[in-house]
């Protein structure tokens, strides 16, 4: 089986050396990672590590909870990294309500992040938390290459999502919510993929690793009625749709 890890964060591990991480990874299936940034200081690791390993697709952003801390050239740095390398995502950026209430600072970083997004054609990788009513105003302006990561919302927002188009990623914190089995069952399988979100969304209390994408398919194959083989083939088929690889 293969995998691809949609959304992680290879250089906040703490606790593990990195390459391990990698290259364990790799022996378990993992064919591609999208090394995903909080902030602009993320930008030059996340080179180097896009340099060293194929496997590797940079996604430069500004998480919404580092907005109030923005340097100036954010923007410029942005577009030069989208230019110079074509195969780049967008994010993660969005709104979390949960962190800050100034919403109005975290959408005007935002835009920025949509309007780059849609001129270069690239996947915008999306962060949404108490914030369903303020980004489904956004819907109009969203690419239609969008990710809504950590999915841990009601069913009925997760269909909204779907029905705009957009792809919602799953990881292991949607396993912990008591009704997952409501919420995954209504949502539509084939605009689904899978991320790790590591080294956060912790197992037994360690750093979550992209080796585990087996285990987050293997427990989330049997709520869509699929063998864990099927499951994984068509999480990949829709990684192949959303990129038009």
């Amino acid at each position: 089986m293969e995998f691809i890890d949609s959304h992680i964060h290879l250089q906040d591990y703490k606790t593990k050396d990195i390459n391990n991480v990698i290259k364990n990874a790799i022996l378990n299936g993992v064919v591609k990672l999208i090394n995903v940034s909080a902030h602009p200081s993320d930008w030059q690791n996340i080179d180097m590590l896009a340099a060293e390993y194929p496997q590797i697709i940079p996604a430069y952003g500004i998480h919404p909870w580092y907005t109030d801390d923005a340097p100036a050239s954010w923007q410029t740095d942005l577009e030069r990294r989208l230019k110079s390398n074509p195969k780049t995502c967008v994010g993660e950026c969005g709104i979390d309500r949960l962190k800050n209430t100034d919403t109005e600072a975290q959408i005007k970083i935002l835009l920025p992040h949509i309007e780059l997004a849609k001129k270069y054609h690239r996947p915008l990788i999306i962060h949404s938390v108490k914030a369903d009513m303020y980004m489904q105003k956004l819907f109009s302006l969203l690419p239609e290459k969008t990710i809504f990561h950590s999915f841990t919302g009601s069913a009925e927002w997760g269909k909204d999502i779907q029905r705009h188009g957009f792809f919602i990623g799953l990881n292991f914190s949607i396993l912990r919510k008591k009704n997952r089995v409501e919420i995954l069952q209504n949502l539509d399988i084939n605009q689904i993929l899978l991320e790790t979100d590591g080294p956060y969304q912790n197992i037994d209390n360690g750093e979550t690793l992209p080796e585990n994408l087996p285990l987050l398919a293997a427990q989330l194959a049997p709520i869509f009625n699929l063998p864990t083989a099927r499951f994984s083939q068509k999480i990949m088929q829709n990684w192949a749709k959303f990129t038009g690889e």
